[in-house]
């Protein structure tokens, strides 16, 4: 099987015999030894690993129309499974770099909105204040998107701009990224019912249920923030006039801290001295430094 990443209007698909069917058998023996099938935790480390390699592909000019085959994918997941310890099946690859494309297509939506400015050396998508707290109010999704570094922007772009920018993708919107391999399985099952019409959903439709499908895996998080949001005016100008430090690496520590109330909190009410050996702290950990 070959699958078009990006760059045409349809999947291209050849030999999807054998070679998609290993990954699925070998996952099924895996599964029926375990009892279940391993779910795979994705971190910001892991995600990051995978749109890295995968990013490489596009770069090194060896395919130059973003044609992935199934030896790529195998590839990326194996090297996966060395550097984290876990094993990554190739769909659960073409599954999360699904959930990746989704991200790029938002984000290319909200550097169009209006009255926002492109930052192009800390890749991040600007806003005033009043229009950034406006529009989060009314699309709380956005806000990861917004005000500060988009995380592997730089990857997402190369594995998935060109595409974004002619207004053409891969697939169909409502179609997967890359062959789901469990599909085959049900392969037999699809056969029999030929009246059965695919659904095609748009672009939004599939934000929708990307959402969704977060949304159901953080409830437990989502129940426990329902107190409103208080946001230390002192916070922004106790980070960002922090000297010896880069203004991209210091709106990353201030978003972390929006987010984290209790730590800025405290953070404010450091001296400067502690302040600075915590965005030390922080910032290496966080590979800024």
């Amino acid at each position: 099987m070959e699958q078009l990443i990006n760059g045409g209007s349809a999947p291209v698909v050849a030999g999807a015999g054998a070679s998609a069917a290993a990954p699925v058998a070998a996952g099924a023996g895996a599964g029926a030894r375990n009892g279940a099938v391993r779910v795979m935790r994705w971190t910001n480390t892991t995600s990051g690993f995978m749109l890295r390699r995968m990013a490489a592909l596009v770069s090194d000019g060896s395919r130059p129309d973003k044609v992935f085959k199934d030896k790529d994918v195998n590839f990326v997941a194996k090297a996966l499974k060395l550097f984290c310890g876990e094993v990554v099946s190739p769909t659960q690859v073409y599954n999360h770099l699904r959930k990746w494309r989704q991200k790029w297509a938002r984000v290319s939506k909200l550097k169009d909105l209006s009255g926002a400015v492109w930052d192009d050396q800390a890749h991040a998508i600007m806003l005033e204040q009043e229009h950034y707290l406006g529009h989060c109010k009314d699309h709380p999704k956005d806000a990861e998107f917004l005000n500060y570094p988009i995380r592997f922007y730089t990857e997402m772009e190369a594995i998935f701009a060109n595409a974004m920018a002619t207004g053409k993708f891969a697939l169909g919107s409502g179609e997967a990224l890359g062959q789901n391999q469990a599909d085959s399985v049900g392969a037999k099952a699809d056969a029999a019912s030929p009246k059965r019409k695919k659904g095609n959903f748009s672009e939004e439709e599939m934000l929708m249920l990307t959402n969704l499908l977060d949304a159901m895996n953080n409830v437990a998080n989502a129940l426990m923030e329902t107190r409103p949001a208080h946001v230390d005016a002192n916070l922004y100008l106790a980070v960002m006039e922090m000297s010896g430090f880069s203004e991209e690496a210091l709106i990353v520590a201030s978003t972390f801290l929006l987010d984290n109330k209790a730590q800025g909190r405290g953070f404010v009410n450091m001296s400067d001295a502690h302040r600075a050996l915590w965005l030390r702290t922080f910032l290496t950990k966080n590979y800024y430094v």
